[in-house]
Order: structure tokens, then C-alpha cells, then sequence
């Protein structure tokens, strides 16, 4: 090739060439306005909803403990988490069969509507800052677009409760076996102090060892208390969820605090500390065991007075009817369509179209050149 094109001959080429530059440009133009007039209007209406708030986010604790892996690998918030409950097949299911999507997409199988739903209809966004999520559908009725993002949020709220519910359900059942078994455990408790009372005649203990049994026995109960909890969250929650970690790590303090208590007792024994009755002076051995039987049922008593209020606990769970969502605002009709956008659409056909003219005349010189370099005359 002889020499460079140089910008003013690149300038020279194309102003020659402008005619057919803009030739391009007005085919291309129409063929997008006759694209953007014959594409039907889409609407877009939406709602809004809060992050769950409530300290009782069961559905959403459950959820998110089956999602630790993608926390690990870039994190998951709850609003992601409640939009993968929004997308997910039950409710998506239950969305194709209330507005009968299958006949009006003419969509054969399922698996292929599911995905237009996602694809094409429904949008979910999450505000980080404001925790705000709003939900979008889009259609070409604004009356069915805004009944349609309705219905997603009904249908999320339902779902949320659902399994709530499930998870209450079964907590209420783990404590009410629990509690069975501590009822069971303070009669059996009672039934022994009394045996031993009508056997030893022993009735009254020192007051300063009857309050340290009672802590002894209330920090037993507390224990076994937080031992239950954690094998409820066990039921539903991975060893990483954090409710898990934070039961365990106040387990092991009372624990600790147990056995400081343990060791004060057994201080105090070795010191002498007996009930103040003839018999106890006699008999010391008996003064320990009449100790030991009053702190079984100390520990049985409280044991059964803490498993009775998590029960009532889980029962109120059960029975609330909470919302775990907050709608801030319904979707209303749209007064205005949200595509096509008809001047962008003819604007950038225009453009499309001098650009390749534009490529088209240089392609033109290029070649020329080429020709002239190969078989110069």
C-alpha cells in the first residue's frame, strides 16, 4: 500500500460517499420505527415491602440457613433471601395457575413458563441502605400487570407463614415432650424427698446450704434449659447459624458458673455443714443426703418452671398470625407504558444505520486499495 489514509481522507470519503451514508441511516430508521409501532405496549406496575422486622423471622432464619454456601462465597442478604423465596417454584406455580399464563404465552410444558415468569415478567430488586424490596411484573394490561404484583406479594406473605408455622408447630411438640418429662422428673423428685423425710425424720436444713442448693439447683435447670434449646434450633439451623452459636457460648458460661457454685458446696461440706437437728449432728451422712434429695427437686422444680415457659412461648408462635413482610405500598394501574420506548428505539436504528454506512464506505476504499496494491498498473 503506497501510503496511510489520513483523517482528511477519511472525511473526504465519507462526505463523498454521505448519500448513500445516509441511505443506510433512513432504512435502518424506519425498519426500527416499524419495529418500535408494531411491538405492543408493556406496562410495569409495582409495590413495595419492608424487610421482616419481627424478632420471630422463623421462615426467614430456616431459609437462610440453607443458603451458608453462597454466604461463604459472596454474601447473602435477607433481602436476597426473600427474593429467592419470591422466585421460587411454589409461588411461581401458583401465579402461572391464577392468571392461566400457560394459554396466554401459548407455553407447552412448565419449566419453559417458569422461566419467561422470571425473565420476562416478574422483577425484584433489594435496596441495601433502606432494606426496601420492590416488586415488579410486567404486562401488557395494566389491570392484570397490577393484580399480578399484588398477587406475588400475597403469595410471599403466605409462604413466609407457612413455614413459620411449620417450624413453630414443631417446636411446640419438642416442648411439650420436654415438659412431659419434667413433670415426670419433679414428681418422681418429690415422691423420693418425701419417702426420705418419713424414713429419717429429717424435715430443715441449714438456710445459708438451702440458698446455695437452690442456686445450685436453679443453674442445673438453666443448663438443661439451654441444652433443650439448642437441640430445638438443631431441628431447623445449621452449626452455623448464628442463634446456634450464641445458645452454645451461653451455655458454656453457666456451666462455669455451675461449677464454682459446685465448689462452694463442697467447701461448705467439708467444713461440717449439717442441718441443725439432733439427728443430723448424729448422723451427717444423712444430713448430706437429705441435701442431695432437696436439690433433685429444686432442680426438677425449676427445671419444669423454664421448659413450661418456652412452651407457652412456642404455643403463642403458633398461634400469632404475624406478617413477616410489610407492604408499603399496593401496586396501582399504571397511567404509562415502560417499553417500548419508541424515539430511542428509531434514534438508535438511525445511528445503527449511518455507522454501518459509514463502515461500508471505508470498506469500499480499503478494498480498492488493496486492489491497486496487488495489481498495480
Amino acid at each position: 500500500m503506497e501510503s496511510e489514509i489520513a483523517l482528511r481522507d477519511i472525511i473526504n470519503i465519507l462526505a463523498k460517499r454521505k448519500r448513500s451514508i445516509m441511505l443506510f441511516g433512513m432504512v435502518f430508521g424506519a425498519i426500527a420505527l416499524f419495529y418500535a409501532l408494531l411491538t405492543p405496549p408493556i406496562y410495569k406496575a409495582s409495590t413495595s415491602v419492608l424487610l421482616p422486622t419481627s424478632k420471630n423471622n422463623a421462615a426467614l432464619e430456616i431459609f437462610s440457613s440453607g443458603m451458608e454456601g453462597l454466604r461463604g462465597l459472596g454474601g447473602v442478604s435477607k433481602g436476597q433471601l426473600v427474593v429467592g423465596i419470591l422466585r421460587n417454584q411454589t409461588i411461581i406455580d401458583k401465579i402461572i395457575d391464577q392468571f392461566d399464563l400457560m394459554n396466554v404465552y401459548e407455553e407447552k410444558y412448565r419449566v419453559k413458563m417458569r422461566e419467561v415468569v422470571i425473565s420476562r415478567i416478574l422483577e425484584a430488586a433489594v435496596d441495601a441502605e433502606s432494606g426496601i424490596i420492590t416488586v415488579s411484573v410486567l404486562d401488557e394490561d395494566p389491570e392484570k400487570a397490577t393484580r399480578m404484583a399484588n398477587s406475588f406479594i400475597e403469595e410471599l406473605q403466605n409462604e413466609m407463614r407457612s413455614l413459620a408455622i411449620d417450624e413453630a408447630a414443631q417446636r411446640r411438640m419438642f416442648f411439650e415432650e420436654q415438659a412431659r418429662q419434667a413433670y415426670e422428673l419433679l414428681s418422681n423428685a418429690e415422691d423420693e424427698l418425701q419417702k426420705y423425710q418419713e424414713t429419717s425424720g429429717l424435715v430443715a436444713m441449714e438456710p445459708q446450704m438451702e440458698v446455695l442448693l437452690s442456686s445450685i439447683a436453679s443453674m442445673r435447670a438453666q443448663i438443661a434449659a439451654k441444652e433443650v434449646e439448642i437441640s430445638s434450633l438443631r431441628t431447623y439451623a445449621k452449626s452455623s447459624n448464628p442463634q446456634l452459636k450464641r445458645t452454645g457460648s451461653e451455655l458454656a458460661a453457666l456451666k462455669n458458673e455451675l461449677t464454682k457454685l459446685e465448689e462452694q458446696e463442697q467447701e461448705k461440706n467439708s467444713k461440717g455443714s449439717t442441718v441443725p437437728t439432733n439427728s443430723l449432728r448424729e448422723a451427717p451422712q444423712k444430713g448430706l443426703e437429705y441435701q442431695r434429695k432437696l436439690r433433685d427437686v429444686k432442680y426438677a422444680m425449676s427445671m419444669y418452671e423454664l421448659i413450661m415457659k418456652q412452651l407457652e412461648s412456642a404455643k403463642m408462635d403458633e398461634s400469632s398470625d404475624l406478617l413477616f413482610v410489610q407492604v408499603l405500598n399496593f401496586a396501582v394501574p399504571p397511567d404509562y407504558k415502560f417499553k417500548p420506548k419508541r424515539a430511542f428505539i428509531v434514534i438508535q436504528g438511525i445511528v445503527s444505520g449511518l455507522s454501518l454506512g459509514m463502515l461500508w464506505a471505508l470498506g469500499k476504499i480499503y478494498s480498492a486499495n488493496v486492489k491497486r496494491y496487488v495489481n498495480p498498473t
